[in-house]
């Protein structure tokens, strides 16, 4: 397992001072939940919620542990456009699961999304990430 993991968020509209890329580090040890928003209907945005926080206490918002990360997906390197996911698919959970597990002694593994459910199938790409409580 990996120290951290990597979310590489790609925004080409994105206006200065803020880049086009930016990637948001996670330590492993503080993550405590993964789960998914937006997946029961096609318009949603979609979001992965990455809990933060001590086993018994996931989630407790400080300023030394925001509580969680949530990072946003898209299908648009420039603009919001949301994946598609067929019924029982949870790709987003998937991906950073396998991130976690991934690169066993590394120090940092790539959270990687592939292609979302639509009839043609579309590269996903992480959007946004927002710290919060």
């Amino acid at each position: 397992m990996a120290k951290y993991i990597k979310f590489n968020c790609i925004n080409t509209a994105a206006v200065q001072p803020q880049g086009t890329t930016q990637a948001y580090l996670v330590p492993t040890s503080m993550i405590a939940t993964v789960t998914a928003t937006g997946l029961g209907a096609v318009g949603n945005a979609k979001t992965v919620v990455v809990g933060l926080g001590s086993g018994a206490n996931p989630g407790a918002g400080s300023l030394s542990n925001p509580g969680r990360i949530t990072v946003t997906v898209t299908t648009n390197t420039g603009a919001a456009a949301n994946p598609v996911f067929t019924a029982g698919s949870n790709k987003l959970v998937q991906a950073v699961q396998y991130a976690i597990t991934a690169n066993p002694g590394g120090i940092v593994a790539t959270v990687a999304l592939g292609l979302d459910n639509s009839a043609v199938p579309v590269q996903m790409y992480w959007r946004s990430a927002a710290y919060g409580a």
